[in-house]
């Protein structure tokens, strides 16, 4: 979905730090996708969102795809490298809280810029993507505070995260191979997310999910 649509074309006589960076938005939940962008759009001044996308890729010139990996991490990859090889975006930055472990370098190795932590603060994002829009060498992961309020009865990102999974119908084996992380850390994230929502078992937690709006834009589509 084009939400400026101004000119696609990228200024070519104005250089990155006199006009804002023009960033698209990607992610296969609506309701993340409009929470990244409350956040970026803070700073109208510095950037510019020329597109957002639910559940598929860019199809607006910008310098950078923000992609929020809430929902998956190894199809994010495999995301990012088709932005990447693709003709609309420059750059690939992923936004995100598994900045840890095996993620980063996989990231990092298929053409990412950056892994911006979900714990910077707005300012920290902002400024990580002017770096990026530059060709600047930015770290890994840069962090500081958390931004997240609870959610339901205070699920942790991470538990609404595996909430939406289940509301997918992914087996803990299937959740823990796309978060990377082992399926008894799964199995503890369902048992803290049941307890938190009242539930008792998966149909049950796949129907709250789907009643807060964790529902990926795929399958919106399909039940339309």
């Amino acid at each position: 979905m084009i939400v400026d649509t101004a000119s696609t074309a990228l200024p070519g006589h104005e250089a990155i730090g006199t006009r804002p960076i023009r960033i698209a938005l990607v992610n296969d939940f609506d309701v993340i996708v409009r929470g990244l962008a409350s956040i970026v759009g803070q700073f109208p001044e510095r950037v510019r969102i020329v597109d957002i996308e639910v559940g598929d890729e860019p199809d607006v010139r910008a310098e950078i795809a923000l992609f929020d990996t809430f929902g998956g991490r190894r199809q994010a990859l495999d995301r990012a490298k088709a932005m990447i090889n693709g003709p609309f975006v420059d750059h690939v930055v992923l936004y995100t809280w598994n900045t840890a472990g095996e993620f980063v370098p996989a990231a990092l190795h298929a053409g990412v810029s950056a892994i911006v932590s979900k714990t910077s603060t707005a300012e920290q994002l902002v400024s990580i993507l002017e770096k990026v829009a530059r060709g600047e060498p930015v770290a890994p992961t840069e962090s500081k505070r958390s931004r997240f309020a609870g959610f339901g009865r205070q699920l942790t990102p991470r538990e609404r995260e595996v909430l939406a999974m289940l509301g997918q119908g992914l087996s803990n084996a299937d959740i823990g191979a796309e978060l990377f992380i082992s399926t008894e850390t799964v199995r503890t994230y369902v048992r803290q997310t049941f307890r938190k929502l009242g539930v008792n078992n998966r149909t049950q937690a796949a129907m709250r999910a789907h009643e807060i709006g964790l529902v990926p834009a795929w399958e919106t589509t399909d039940a339309s």
